[in-house]
């Protein structure tokens, strides 16, 4: 006798993605089996999201901004930044205050896309636009709103190995 019971979705009203769910009172854990004719970058997309949902990574961050407290999404986050020995989180519409040390905020923010670029300084490897490598000894990265931050250069090796540059 068959203890499983399996139901399929077909997402998107599209034929590029099914999901198959089987419910078996045998099994303890959970196992997530992707099945493609490739590896592309929507396998790996779909495999981060995985990764990031069973990690319990934190989706939303209180800024201050005069006394007025505010949520904001991580995913909106360009970058954090400590100036006068105070952190802030800089979005497209606004710098907000927020009650971390940079270092607190680096390992909340450690299974997200965020990268350290010097050491007072976090970038959203998302929002990055582009990298200029044109700089003598420096590199300048160019964020989402045309915000350039530039990495220092004891962070240089590690960044380009992270993007792979």
């Amino acid at each position: 006798m068959d203890l499983a019971t399996s139901n399929r979705y077909n997402l998107y009203g599209g034929d590029n993605l099914q999901v198959d769910v089987k419910v078996n009172p045998c099994v303890e854990d959970v196992e997530v089996l992707i099945t493609a004719e490739k590896k592309t970058q929507f396998v790996n997309d779909l495999v981060e999201v995985i990764w990031d949902f069973d990690q319990h990574t934190v989706t939303t961050l209180t800024g201050y901004i005069d006394n007025r407290a505010y949520i904001i999404k991580v995913a909106d986050i360009l970058r954090i930044f400590a100036l006068n020995q105070k952190v802030y989180i800089q979005t497209a519409n606004a710098e907000f205050l927020i009650k971390y040390r940079l270092y607190e905020i680096e390992d909340v923010l450690k299974k997200q896309k965020f990268l350290r670029i010097s050491n007072s300084e976090i970038v959203n490897i998302r929002k990055i636009a582009d990298i200029d490598l044109n700089i003598i000894g420096r590199v300048c990265i160019r964020l989402s709103g045309n915000i350039c931050v530039y990495v220092s250069r004891r962070y240089i090796p590690k960044i380009k190995k992270s993007l792979g540059i």
